[in-house]
C-alpha cells in the first residue's frame, strides 16, 4: 500500500511540474489577464454572487434561485474544510507569501467556488433564457477555466489543486441537480 501511495504522489508531483512548465512559457504580456481572471475568482465575488442568487430568489419567491445559491456557498464552505482537513502546502514563491489571507492549497477555493457560483447561476439563465444557452455555457467554462489557469501561472496553486477544485464545484452543481428542487 505504501508503495502504491509513494508511486501516485511521484505521479502527481510529474503531472504538477509538467503543466507548470507548460503555463509558464505563456507570454509576458498574459499576466495583467491572469491577475483579473483571479480577481473574478475571489471569494468576495464568487460567495457575493451566490448571496445575490439567494436575494434575488428570496425577492421572487422562487425556492429553487434560493436553494442554488445555498448550495454554491455552502460548496464553498466545503472546499474551505478540505483544505483544513488536508492540509497540503501551496507553492513556495513570492506570490503565496504576499497573499493577505495564508490558507492551504488543495483544493483551490477560486476553481471550486467560481465553478460552483458561475455554474448555477450561468443554468439559473439558461433555464429563463434557452435561447443564449451556447452562449453562457461556453462564456462560463471559459471563465471558470482561466480563473484555474491564473491560479497556477500566478504560483498559487498547483495544477492538482485546480483539478480538485474544479471537481468539488462540479460535485456542488451535481447536488443541486439531485436535490429534488427545480426551476
Amino acid at each position: 500500500m505504501r508503495t502504491i501511495l509513494f508511486t501516485t504522489r511521484r505521479g502527481l508531483h510529474y503531472f504538477d511540474r509538467v503543466i507548470i512548465h507548460e503555463i509558464l512559457r505563456l507570454p509576458d504580456w498574459v499576466r495583467p489577464f491572469m491577475l483579473f481572471m483571479t480577481l473574478l475568482g475571489q471569494p468576495p465575488i464568487t460567495v457575493g454572487l451566490s448571496a445575490g442568487m439567494i436575494g434575488f430568489g428570496l425577492a421572487r419567491s422562487n425556492s429553487w434561485i434560493i436553494a442554488a445559491g445555498c448550495i454554491s456557498i455552502v460548496t464553498f464552505g466545503i472546499c474551505s474544510l478540505l483544505k483544513i482537513f488536508l492540509r497540503r502546502a501551496r507553492p513556495d514563491n513570492d506570490y503565496v507569501r504576499s497573499m493577505l489571507i495564508q490558507t492551504f492549497s488543495f483544493p483551490s477555493g477560486h476553481a471550486a467556488g467560481s465553478l460552483a457560483s458561475f455554474g448555477i447561476a450561468a443554468y439559473a439563465v439558461i433555464v429563463y433564457f434557452p435561447a443564449i444557452a451556447l452562449v453562457v455555457t461556453t462564456a462560463t467554462l471559459a471563465v471558470c477555466f482561466f480563473i484555474g489557469i491564473s491560479r497556477v501561472y500566478l504560483g498559487a496553486h498547483y495544477p492538482s489543486d485546480v483539478i480538485g477544485g474544479w471537481i468539488v464545484g462540479a460535485v456542488g452543481i451535481f447536488a443541486l441537480f439531485v436535490s429534488g428542487i427545480h426551476p
